[in-house]
């Protein structure tokens, strides 16, 4: 059997070209809104609740066998750099560099005084290359993984998003993907930008047509619009925990990584991530074709 092709980070395995590797689950802490955060100051979190929502995911994944990461989210740059100063100070890397553009440019530059390197995070993320000062900061600190956003309409079809990556649209008559590689980024992630239920229906099959075409690792945020819908976390009533874990079964199949949303979704978003590869599984050995 002829090896899976992935990309390595520490011990985690994020596939690309095929859709045989569990996909690499990824929480968010420290978003806007999130409860451990004080309101008024977003420098100041609660430390042992960030440590277990942390330690659970990893909990989680080796329960599950599935891949997890960590997306540290940062508004401003002062509250990123409390977050990244008690990531480090408490886990290793690689993880997920996300948030705004400004609490991201501090956060390289602060990791880099630190010692740290830019394969040692994931840049989440970008969507062109008009913005000098960003791609100046990824030269200067080596970033070496991105993950491209598609900023796209919710009815764009898998053709027009194809075209999102491949289009000579950018600087240089070029296109996004032909940037990056040429600024030296050895590792690209491809991120569908989902909006509504019908975004993720077009973005899953424009997921299939990257694989095969370009052989990248192919993903996004399938729960995202669910934030229409009252969460558990704001109304009880109304719980989106069951939605939720209906469209990770779904995103799972053909998905190389997701994004899960809120750490403290990590319970369904596991189970039923490892649901789906079973149920997979079950679908391949037993030659079924359900489509």
């Amino acid at each position: 059997m002829s090896e899976i092709l992935h990309y390595s980070y520490g011990n985690v395995k994020l596939g690309r070209g095929a859709f045989i590797l569990p996909p690499v689950l990824i929480g968010t802490l420290f978003y806007m809104g999130e409860t451990i955060v004080d309101r008024n100051n977003p420098e100041l979190f609660n430390v042992e609740k960030a440590k277990k929502r942390i330690d659970l995911q990893k909990t989680l994944g080796e329960k599950y066998k599935i891949p997890e990461l960590i997306e540290i989210s940062g508004n401003t740059p002062e509250s990123m750099l409390k977050y990244i100063e008690f990531y480090l100070e408490n886990y290793e890397p690689p993880f997920v560099l996300g948030g705004t553009f400004e609490a991201r440019a501090a956060a390289m530059e602060y990791l880099n005084e630190l010692g740290y390197k830019g394969n040692d995070y994931i840049y989440n993320a970008i969507s062109n290359l008009k913005n000098k000062k960003e791609l100046e900061l990824l030269k200067k600190y080596r970033v070496s993984s991105i993950i491209i956003l598609m900023l796209a309409s919710e009815n764009m079809t898998s053709s027009q998003r194809f075209k999102y990556i491949t289009e000579k649209n950018q600087p240089n008559n070029q296109s996004i993907l032909e940037g990056l590689k040429m600024m030296g980024i050895e590792q690209i992630w491809i991120d569908g930008g989902v909006i509504t239920l019908e975004s993720l229906a077009h973005i899953l099959e424009t997921q299939q047509i990257i694989s095969t075409s370009y052989k990248l690792p192919v993903g996004t945020a399938p729960n995202l619009f669910l934030f229409k819908y009252s969460s558990p976390r704001l109304n009880i009533k109304f719980h989106t925990r069951y939605r939720r874990a209906s469209i990770m079964f779904a995103a799972t199949w053909f998905s190389n990584f997701l994004f899960y949303g809120a750490i403290e979704d990590a319970k369904e978003s596991f189970a039923s991530a490892r649901q789906a590869m079973d149920f997979k599984k079950v679908i391949n050995e037993k030659n079924i074709k359900f489509f």
